[in-house]
């Protein structure tokens, strides 16, 4: 999934999601592929992993991973899921 500026809320992704990302937002619910955010230089992703697995699966070398604690963060991504339910 390139997202270069829409906002798309996802089930999960294979591999290479976000790839060269520019700007939006993703949000994954589900299981994600390896090398997410590959190329990606700009935009949001919030990714739910309950089995701890994503720390492995994402691209470091242009992606930070942080838990979500800016509310303003936090209420983006409830509205978001809100809509996508």
């Amino acid at each position: 999934m390139r997202n270069s500026g829409a906002t798309a809320v996802v089930e999960g992704t294979g591999d290479h999601a976000c790839e060269y990302m520019t700007g939006g937002v993703a949000v994954i619910l589900g299981e994600t592929g390896r090398n997410l955010g590959a190329g990606m230089t700009n935009g949001l992703a919030f990714v739910y992993d309950p089995s701890g697995k994503f720390e492995h699966r994402y691209n470091p070398e242009l992606v930070t991973i942080e838990r979500v604690i800016e509310p303003e963060d936090s209420q983006l991504l409830r509205q978001l899921i809100f809509r996508h339910m």
